[in-house]
């Protein structure tokens, strides 16, 4: 289609322009507009093209556009747009990627066309009822009318009027990039229409209207809502002295942003983004990184947190003139900010994970709410709250219980300020009413993977029990329910209770602060630990029911957890500890017994102050999650393996004073793992984007149901697991593992290990200790393998049966060399490590020791003459654990078991896990199915040609939604038993003339306790 209209046409020199002074993007697809000799217009003079320094989105100029009669712009330029790949492997789709600038508002769209020989190809009109930046990304085959094509040679800009001024700047004609995160809004809202993504529901969920009724604004909903705000306040600031460096610094910092009001109201400043918008450039920077403008302080994040910097000098400031200086310091970052685009209907084109880059606006704004008021800025202020915190979800009512763990720790302090921004009335006491809602329905058990809570305790995010999310999100989950406690607008029961459990299932598997290196996600880093603070508001908020003004659980809890914060401890914590104590609350022990999270593929054994943790992996869950970017060596982080946290006496357990730092680490010997012993570059992740349910990102399932632990009335345990590696690295790779804890004994079993890899030795590491002092080599100096009892330096010892310290290996490592997990080049560390060497390409070997923690060599070697325990079976089948002299047996059956010799249990019809403790005509017997059953069947994976799995994505799985689904267990007792205990109420029985059949109605992989007495 051709115009006959006149056009104004701008021929645009590529190497002009990209002759900019600043531009961080050195490649020629980036038009920044920064020079006039780019500019060579021609036509018939109906308005007027130049380069303009009065608004600018990136360097220092941007193309100024004095439009008139309604005449099209014309850009003659190559579009590089390129079709998406046939085969599927990129995923990427051409994008055209602008900024428009707007000094008024245009009630009519700016139409963008794309030209190939004179004729239109593609489409899109772009909404103007905006003032300031506005950007869009606009993917050509998904978004765009028509049908694009290679070779196109020219951009056609219709105005939105017959006359008036449009800034365009920062312009990338076509580029490849990821197609899922393209935003809608208000300029765009036809863009990626179809996402489900929670980031980029921004557009749609402002839309949304309220299905609660309005009701009266009561004196006592006031109240209520000031106590509320007094809340709030206290957990955004702390007040503090205020000196003349702190002012000194702020002022520094502000003059780095270089921010600047002319006389007609115009304000500039050096350019910022949102830091994942450099995702437009990934395929146009060599170095390229998700990171490239953060790295540059380009980005929002120290912006933002300036302004929440200045907003709590300004609370503490005294002193008139300095506090009228912070005020205008804040009101200039407020509206330069808000002319850059971080405004009510803009999503910079691109906002995916926003929420991180911008949190400091929150708290900003609301501490500043008074200055906003009195300036005439509040209620744009609260519009812009709104909108970035999606504050209009929580209008309607949720589809289903739980939620993405990001909004807690995201949105919920933004959706919280937003609606405390309000003036006092009927309509702020409908959104609080429906916030409170939101929380509660969030906070409720979820089904399947989603977040963020599980029946169990587990805390969920990336389909996986992930406690480096969940101290985020519960930070938002606790906070909210502290401020709303004992008013009209509390969280009800269930959702607190949930909550509670939540946090008192993380403080089971942390000692004393910090979790396991297994479950520390792409994080193995040894910086993972709680929140004390969650624990003291919490305690704060009462008991769930409301009827106790505090939770003394969780009071308990708080102040074992809160002294090793010392001086790091936050005012707020320091406050609730004196609480507490003062109303006679004490400090709890360390928690003690045995703990199975199904949704964590976990269990966990405490006895004193020592704690050991199992992790697998199934088909359900993941065995680690690797990035880019991050835990490139860490597959074997769930393979079965156990950590002890144990400290010397009078220390914390740590992961570094249990033994563990990451200077030369072997990530190939996890303390009992089995895995293949490899080198770093067969090790190291092959990350890669396998759909479009993903991102560049690792995280393996196996095809086995089977894997997951049982806890005996809470007191003690086993765990389970049929491993299998995957067949991107180790497919072969096989092994039936079991442990099983009784008091302080924890027996390590495995059977069935095989792998075909004829270079490298398959292992199962019993320990690797880091040995940074002279007194830590000397202690390991006068140790040997034949003895088959070791004893490390925190008490912890290891007894293999002969067949196994037969095949011991004791390694020394002094120093030993390795890698880091996230960053390039060798680290080195000393160490020793003990590992059973199954041998290249092993067929049916096993393993067997124990470890007993907080020991002595006297007692060890006590242990050794006369073991606490009996294997009565230990085949693919079963493994099978007589414990003081047959009183305690522990099952774990990968199989059903027709038969079985030895115990009261006489037969199981499918595979489980068991323990029954026997005395004086009492049976205690638990039973727990670990398969989650979110599907049944067969493993949902895909082969190859060659019956090899395929990578995909755990997002891409139909099932992660759905409910675990009961799988009947059948137990046939020995004898005639009847039940005289059933707390749950989960289970049948039938007595026949000698024998007892009950039914075990297991879910969730969850243990059922039951007491029987002798008929």
């Amino acid at each position: 289609m051709k115009y006959g209209r006149p056009i104004l046409i701008v021929f645009l020199f590529l190497a002009a322009m990209v002759a900019s002074r600043s531009a961080p993007i050195p490649d020629t697809r980036l038009l920044t507009f920064e020079d006039e000799t780019s500019l060579l217009p021609v036509g018939s003079g109906a308005g007027r093209v130049s380069i303009s320094d009065r608004h600018f989105r990136e360097g220092g100029h941007s193309l100024r556009w004095d439009f008139a009669d309604g005449a099209p712009l014309s850009l003659r330029l190559p579009v590089p747009f390129e079709e998406k790949d046939p085969t599927g492997k990129d995923t990427y789709l051409s994008t055209f990627i602008t900024w428009v600038y707007c000094e008024e508002a245009f009630s009519q769209p700016l139409l963008f066309e794309f030209l190939k020989d004179g004729c239109v190809c593609s489409q899109f009109e772009m909404q103007m009822e905006f003032r300031g930046w506005r950007a869009a990304w606009v993917t050509f085959e998904r978004d765009m009318d028509g049908h694009p094509e290679e070779g196109m040679d020219e951009i056609r800009i219709t105005p939105p009027g017959r006359r008036g001024t449009i800034w365009i700047d920062h312009m990338i004609p076509a580029t490849k990039v990821d197609s899922r995160y393209q935003s809608p809004d208000a300029q765009v809202p036809f863009v990626n229409s179809g996402t489900t993504n929670h980031w980029l529901l921004i557009w749609r969920h402002s839309l949304l209207q309220p299905d609660l009724p309005l009701e009266s604004l009561s004196d006592a909903a006031v109240d209520d809502m000031r106590t509320i705000e007094s809340r709030f306040k206290d957990l955004l600031y702390e007040r503090s002295d205020f000196s003349g460096r702190r002012m000194d610094k702020l002022r520094r910092d502000f003059a780095f942003y270089d921010i600047r009001r002319t006389d007609d109201g115009t304000v500039t400043g050096r350019p910022i983004f949102m830091v994942r918008q450099a995702e437009a450039y990934e395929r146009m920077i060599p170095d390229w990184n998700k990171n490239y403008f953060s790295s540059r302080n380009l980005d929002f994040g120290p912006f933002f947190s300036l302004m929440e910097r200045i907003a709590a000098a300004w609370n503490d400031c005294a002193d008139g003139r300095e506090r009228e200086e912070l005020k205008e310091m804040f009101l200039l970052m407020y509206d330069y900010i808000t002319d850059l685009g971080v405004a009510a209907g803009s999503s910079w084109g691109y906002c995916h994970h926003y929420g991180y880059n911008i949190r400091g606006i929150y708290p900003a704004y609301f501490l500043m709410r008074d200055v906003l008021r009195e300036s005439g800025r509040l209620e744009e202020a609260t519009r812009t709250l709104q909108w970035y915190a999606i504050t209009n979800e929580v209008l309607v009512a949720p589809e289903r219980d739980g939620i993405v763990i990001d909004e807690f720790n995201t949105h919920l302090v933004g959706r919280l300020a937003s609606i405390l921004l309000m003036d006092d009335s009927e309509e702020k006491v409908r959104y609080l009413r429906s916030f409170s809602r939101w929380i509660d329905r969030g906070c409720r058990p979820a089904a399947g993977l989603g977040g963020s809570f599980k029946v169990d305790g587990a805390c969920f995010h990336h389909c996986n029990n992930y406690p480096a999310y969940a101290t985020g999100g519960l930070d938002g989950a606790v906070r909210a329910i502290w401020v709303l406690s004992k008013t009209d607008f509390r969280i009800p029961e269930e959702a607190h209770e949930m909550v509670c459990k939540a946090l008192l299932t993380m403080r089971f598997y942390c000692n004393r602060l910090q979790w396991p290196l297994s479950m520390s996600g792409r994080h193995p880093n040894g910086s993972g630990h709680l929140s004390s603070e969650q624990y003291g508001l919490m305690a704060l908020s009462g008991s769930p029911d409301g009827s106790e003004p505090v939770d003394t659980a969780m009071a308990a809890a708080f102040l074992r957890l809160t002294p090793s914060n010392g001086d790091r401890a936050s005012g707020l914590e320091k406050r609730a500890a004196s609480l507490l104590v003062s109303a006679g609350i004490r400090p709890e022990n360390a928690p003690q017994g045995n703990l199975a999270l199904g949704y964590g593929c976990t269990s966990v054994h405490r006895r004193g102050e020592w704690m050991a943790l199992v992790r697998g992996h199934s088909r359900y869950l993941w065995a680690t999650e690797q990035y880019l970017d991050a835990n490139h060596y860490g597959r074997y982080l769930g393979y079965g393996g156990i950590e002890i946290m144990a400290a010397p006496e009078g220390e914390d357990p740590t992961l570094e004073t249990s033994g563990w730092r990451e200077a030369g680490f072997d990530w190939n010997r996890i303390p009992g793992a089995t895995t293949v012993h490899l080198p770093w570059d067969r090790l190291r992740a092959q990350v890669l984007n396998v759909d479009e349910f993903s991102g560049f990102e690792e995280m393996l399932l196996s095809d086995e149901a089977f894997a997951g632990g049982l806890s005996s009335f809470g007191t003690d345990g086993n765990f389970g697991m049929v491993l299998h590696g995957h067949d991107k690295y180790d497919g072969s790779l096989r092994a039936r593992k079991s442990y099983h804890f009784l008091d302080s004994t924890i027996l390590c079993l495995g059977s069935g290990i095989e792998d075909s890899d004829p270079e490298n030795s398959t292992e199962t590491t019993i320990f690797q200790i880091a040995c940074p002092t002279d007194a830590d080599k000397a202690f390991w100096g006068q140790t040997g393998a034949s003895s088959g009892i070791f004893l490390d330096r925190n008490g912890t010892g290891y007894c293999l049966s002969p067949s196994s310290a037969a095949k011991s290996v004791f390694t020394k490592g002094f120093p030993q060399e390795s890698v880091w997990e996230r960053k390039d080049g060798t680290s080195s560390g000393d160490w020793v490590s003990l590992h059973i060497d199954h041998g290249r390409a092993p067929r049916g070997e096993s393993y067997e020791y124990a470890i007993l923690p907080c020991t002595t060599l006297e007692k060890l070697k006590r242990f050794k003459e006369r073991p606490s325990y009996r294997v009565i079976r230990q085949d693919n089948g079963a493994h099978i654990v007589s414990f003081d002299g047959g009183r305690t047996m522990s099952y774990v059956l990968f199989e059903r078991q027709d038969h079985i010799r030895k115990g009261v249990v006489a037969a199981v019809d499918t595979s489980a896990l068991l323990m029954t403790k026997t005395g004086a005509g009492i049976l205690h017997l638990s039973v727990a199915q670990p398969d989650l059953a979110l599907y049944r069947g067969p493993s949902d994976e895909l082969l190859d040609r060659d019956g090899k799995r395929i990578e995909r994505s755990v997002y891409s799985r139909a099932w992660i939604n759905n409910e675990s689904g009961e799988i009947p267990v059948k137990v046939y007792l020995k004898g005639r038993w009847e039940i005289s205990g059933d707390p749950d109420g989960l289970a049948e029985s039938f007595v026949k003339k000698n024998s007892t059949e009950i039914i075990f109605h297991c879910k969730d992989g969850r243990t059922i306790d039951l007491t029987l007495k002798r008929l």
